[in-house]
């Protein structure tokens, strides 16, 4: 049985997994002004470097904004979040997400995703086509789940790369970390066999250079991750 090193988190990370986790709930709403730096190290009883690093994360993924003169207030993270702050909602509440969210998400990836697979099976070379295969082979080989989700999300950066457009690349690296999130969440509910089987399927329209059926596979994979995820969230209780 493999057994994977336990790491602690830090407490700079406790502190921010608190208050983030208290704004994604509504406990601390918008507009909210947080207490002075001394007075939260004094209640939460960590040293004021702790509160002052844990507050320079929060400004940096959209959760909070530290006000000269006045203080630091909570704001409205769909306003001014990044992708970061996409990450943390995802993994919020061991990533149950409400549905108004996931349909956003997979909105976005279905938009994305199609125009790759249409792209990469007009322009790809043979070096890249390979290099699908072989990560192809790495997920089917990979027991791990987040080492199967890293793996999956790798995939799709390949495939990026396959459709020679420079963007797309970049792109999907951003979204990684929301990739991973998305695509555990699948396998814990369902086989990493089906998964192959639907990625082989792409790979084969790729190498043959169809365009709307790659694009038409992109879209049934797309479906079939949503609802699952979607089944999750209804099942956990989430609602909007």
């Amino acid at each position: 049985m493999p057994f994977r090193k336990l790491e602690a988190p830090s407490l700079k990370e406790l502190f921010v997994r608190e208050l983030r986790d208290d704004i994604l709930s509504g406990a601390l709403a918008v507009g909210v002004k947080l207490p002075p730096e001394r007075e939260l190290a004094q209640r939460m009883g960590v040293s004021r470097a702790v509160i002052n690093g844990g507050i320079r994360e929060l400004v940096r993924t959209g959760f909070v904004e530290v006000v000269p003169r006045k203080g630091t207030f909570v704001v409205d993270y769909k306003r001014r979040g990044r992708m970061e702050t996409l990450t943390a909602v995802i993994e919020y509440n061991n990533g149950h997400l409400d549905p108004v969210m996931l349909s956003s998400i997979y909105e976005v990836r279905t938009t994305i995703e199609r125009h790759l697979a249409e792209l990469a099976a007009r322009r790809s070379d043979p070096g890249d086509l390979a290099e699908l295969r072989g990560q192809l082979g790495t997920i089917a080989t990979t027991e791990d789940l987040k080492a199967l989700a890293e793996a999956t999300a790798e995939f799709y950066h390949l495939l990026a790369i396959a459709s020679g457009n420079i963007i797309y690349p970049l792109n999907i690296q951003a979204y990684r970390p929301l990739y991973v999130a998305l695509f555990r969440r699948v396998y814990e509910r369902s086989t990493r066999e089906e998964r192959v089987r639907q990625l082989t399927t792409l790979c084969e329209h790729l190498e043959a250079g169809n365009a709307e059926a790659a694009a038409s596979t992109v879209s049934a994979i797309i479906d079939w991750g949503r609802s699952i995820v979607m089944d999750g969230a209804e099942q956990s209780g989430v609602v909007t």
